[in-house]
């Protein structure tokens, strides 16, 4: 009896600190990582793969951005 209630809360725990960590990760084309919140991203009313472009421009600042966990 104890397995079963010990195994989906282990399975809780893991899930719960994972989804915290969660970065937009943009890598620029000098080699530089800056590294955004969800709570940034969404601010600047962009996707993750969105911030690799200059705000108003679509000129491209950051060679690839992707989330990171």
């Amino acid at each position: 009896m104890r397995r079963k209630i010990i195994l989906p809360v282990a399975l809780l725990m893991l899930l719960t600190l994972q989804s915290c960590h969660k970065r937009c990760q943009c890598i620029g084309y000098n080699g530089g990582i800056v590294e955004y919140t969800p709570e940034e991203v969404n601010a600047q009313g962009k996707t993750c793969s969105n911030m690799i472009y200059y705000e108003g421009l679509a000129t491209q600042r950051y060679s690839v951005c992707e989330w990171k966990y």
